[in-house]
């Protein structure tokens, strides 16, 4: 039996422990180390994470982070929290909390351009309380490597969170 895991609302990037968030962790590393320094978008192929992509999602910040728009998310998202999300922003998410936290979440990494890893269960979906996740959220620069155009993330549910 797996061990119970942590919660963590903003952990590091090596603090991953599943192994969805660490194929996106190994990845993301792999370009940082090549481009000496955050990536570049431009350079990611998502061919390369075709085992993961069912559980990524990728979304566009608009205005240096006024907004956020899903560019891509996976079938297994969809499937598991039970809606598609791409083409939507994160301005029109309901609950206005849930909203408030990952617009704030988003812009902050957008501003420090840092990887956050968070490890919870789903409190704003009835249906899917009993879903618990690990979920590493990734930033990479646009084509000028000044600042950040998209966040990557990789989502593993089901985990064992300590109560």
């Amino acid at each position: 039996m797996q061990d119970n895991l942590d919660t963590i609302e903003t952990g590091a990037i090596d603090d991953c422990a599943r192994p969805v968030t660490m194929v996106l962790r190994d990845y993301w590393q792999a370009m940082y180390a090549a481009e000496n320094g955050v990536p570049k978008y431009r350079n990611v192929d998502l061919m390369d994470l075709h085992k993961i992509a069912h559980l990524i999602f990728v979304k566009d910040v608009i205005n240096d982070g006024e907004d956020f728009v899903n560019r891509f998310w996976g079938t297994e998202l969809r499937r598991t929290v039970g809606f598609e999300a791409t083409g939507v922003r994160v301005s029109e998410y309901e609950p206005a909390a849930r909203r408030d936290r990952l617009l704030m979440r988003y812009r902050t990494m957008t501003r420090d351009r840092i990887p956050v890893l968070r490890r919870a269960g789903i409190k704003h979906l009835d249906d899917k309380k009993h879903l618990t996740y690990e979920v590493l959220n990734v930033p990479f620069l646009d084509p000028d490597g000044e600042k950040v155009s998209q966040i990557m993330a990789a989502y593993e549910f089901h985990i064992h969170v300590a109560p």
